[in-house]
């Protein structure tokens, strides 16, 4: 299984955070946040907006090699877990916060 989201415009994308925790490898394009959460071969992969052989590409490189996927996933997962888990959000949160107070 893969998640494809070949948005043209996007905030920052919950559902692909979302799959990311469920260790489900991502396909998506480099629209508003989301190369913020989708790091191109290393928890998922990402095309330029609009580029329909280039997702064509990398949806077959996924379909092709379940080793891949599941490489893919495992690190999405992982990401999800140290960078976007409430623990992580709430200290990243707390950190502005202090650094705020302290000017």
């Amino acid at each position: 299984y893969a998640v494809i989201h070949p948005a043209e415009r996007e905030g920052l994308g919950v559902a692909l955070l979302q799959s990311s925790a469920a260790g489900v490898p991502v396909v998506a394009a480099a629209a508003g946040g989301i190369p913020e959460i989708i790091r191109h071969e290393e928890n998922g992969l990402i095309v330029e907006v609009g580029d329909v052989d280039a997702l064509s590409r990398s949806i077959e490189s996924l379909v092709l090699s379940s080793d891949y996927r599941n490489t893919l996933g495992e690190a999405g997962q992982r990401m999800a877990k140290e960078e976007f888990s409430i623990d992580a959000m709430v200290a990243g949160n707390l950190s502005v916060y202090r650094e705020l107070v302290a000017t």
